[in-house]
């Protein structure tokens, strides 16, 4: 392979397996720490549009197969396969935010925390993900699981156009006018897209000045009467407040009170992304309304916040540089029979760092709900999973062993997998699992379209061992 002149024609960086620094490159591209034993032929780290373009066209002149890193947590290493080029969108973090209209135009790499922090110099907000790393790329093409979900949506309903390099090496704006087919494949396609995502075109919203939290700690013991009560206080909550049950390590302070569950306990956190602090206040006393609050362990009401602080927190629940495994999905069920399932499981969890959390309805209709212009498909009255969190390779038996077990409980009560945080290496069949056969239907039908000869690996291509 001729990869001096891919060197000569590309403005970024090219790493073949022959580069001393190839196996440090392809490490940064996996966020796990957990690698797959998996290389590619060539990295390229692109610096613009153009290098992109000329990537795609060498990468079809000379029979590779494209995968591309967009800086998703890619928990089962997607960035990563076995030959052909992964394309690095990692420098590509340039952001243009209009105030007047509230829209923003973004590179595919920046992060959650840093979008937030942008958009938050001009009074505006998007529906950014949880964690703070993930980069916007990777995020709004799986769809896009929200801080502020019941209220603003999955992030992919506010992104209006999007600008992307197709198989055949042209350079596209893709929206509900413009190759509508592949905008609304974009949305929601995530690690099988079959172009590059090199812009996206934003809606924003006013930015909540009272973002406000209330936490409440409860044992297990009483798991059943606080699911019940929290759940069904949660249709009676606006839907700009986030509602989520955590089974989780206790902090320091509770842990004595823990002892019985091995440390364990339930968390009950409930955000208000409100506009005034009586708002946000008024909204999130409900909660209070329980009589299950009479057995709260203890509680924080009412604590000022920002995104940035969100960001911290979420940052803290699921730290970098760890062994993850992860299974996210959508559900129809009653929370309280899925947590109750799984009770037992995080008190037995090897690790103490795991946990398990699931959102909850608020605002009188379900969590989730997708629409027909876009692929995303997840719909459900609850949204979650489990993460299983350790450090050392050693642990790896336990910690699998651990999360097999709690996924298959998990698959009982699951209605849809979520395409961005499912290990389909592992169960290939989640991929069509996280589409309705319709949706899927027709997402393969413009993949044919676009990518007639298979430039893209797709979901499954070069993942085999």
């Amino acid at each position: 392979m001729n990869w001096d002149q891919l060197r000569k024609n590309i403005r970024g960086r090219i790493v073949t397996a022959e580069d001393p620094a190839f196996e440090t490159v392809k490490a940064s591209m996996v966020w796990n720490e957990i690698k797959p034993d998996r290389s590619p032929d060539v990295i390229a780290t692109v610096k613009d549009d153009d290098d992109v373009l000329t990537a795609v066209n060498f990468a079809r002149e000379n029979g590779l197969k494209i995968a591309v890193h967009g800086g998703g947590h890619t928990w089962c290493g997607l960035a990563v396969r076995n030959g052909g080029m992964t394309i690095d969108l990692s420098k590509l973090n340039e952001s243009q935010i209009d105030k007047a209209n509230r829209n923003a135009i973004i590179q595919p790499v920046i992060s959650n925390q840093e979008l937030a922090h942008r958009l938050s110099q001009y009074d505006l907000a998007f529906p950014i993900g949880h964690c703070p790393t993930v980069k916007a790329s990777g995020y709004l093409l799986n769809g896009g699981m929200s801080w502020n979900l019941s209220e603003w949506g999955a992030a992919c309903f506010s992104v209006f156009a999007i600008e992307l390099v197709t198989a055949e090496g042209k350079k596209v704006k893709a929206s509900a006018t413009e190759h509508p087919d592949l905008f609304w494949a974009a949305r929601g396609c995530g690690p099988g897209m079959f172009a590059v995502a090199t812009r996206f075109h934003l809606k924003c919203y006013p930015l909540p000045k009272a973002i406000t939290t209330s936490t409440y700690y409860y044992s297990l013991d009483d798991l059943k009467e606080v699911v019940e009560q929290v759940t069904e206080l949660g249709w009676a909550m606006p839907s700009m407040v986030e509602l989520s049950i955590f089974l989780i390590k206790a902090p320091p302070e509770l842990a004595n009170q823990c002892k019985k569950n091995k440390g364990k306990l339930c968390m009950i956190s409930a955000v208000a992304f409100a506009y005034t602090k009586d708002e946000a206040e008024k909204a999130l006393a409900i909660l209070e309304q329980g009589s299950i609050v009479t057995k709260c362990l203890a509680k924080k009401l009412n604590e000022p916040s920002n995104f940035e602080k969100l960001s911290e927190v979420s940052g803290i629940t699921w730290p970098e540089h760890h062994r993850n495994l992860c299974e996210n999905q959508c559900s129809k069920a009653k929370p309280v029979d899925i947590l109750l399932a799984l009770r037992d499981k995080i008190i037995d969890a090897p690790s103490p760092k795991s946990v398990i959390v699931f959102c909850q309805s608020t605002g009188q209709h379900n969590l989730i709900e997708t629409r027909p212009e876009v692929a995303f498909s997840m719909e459900g009255q609850s949204y979650g999973g489990a993460w299983a969190i350790w450090e050392k390779p050693e642990d790896d038996a336990a910690n699998i062993k651990w999360q097999d077990e709690t996924i298959a409980i998990i698959k009982t009560f699951t209605n849809m997998h979520y395409i961005g945080e499912t290990d389909i290496v592992q169960d290939p069949a989640r991929v069509q699992g996280s589409y309705t056969p319709e949706k899927w239907k027709r997402l393969e039908s413009i993949r044919a379209k676009y990518d007639p000869e298979g430039l893209f690996f797709g979901y499954l291509g070069g993942i085999e061992k």
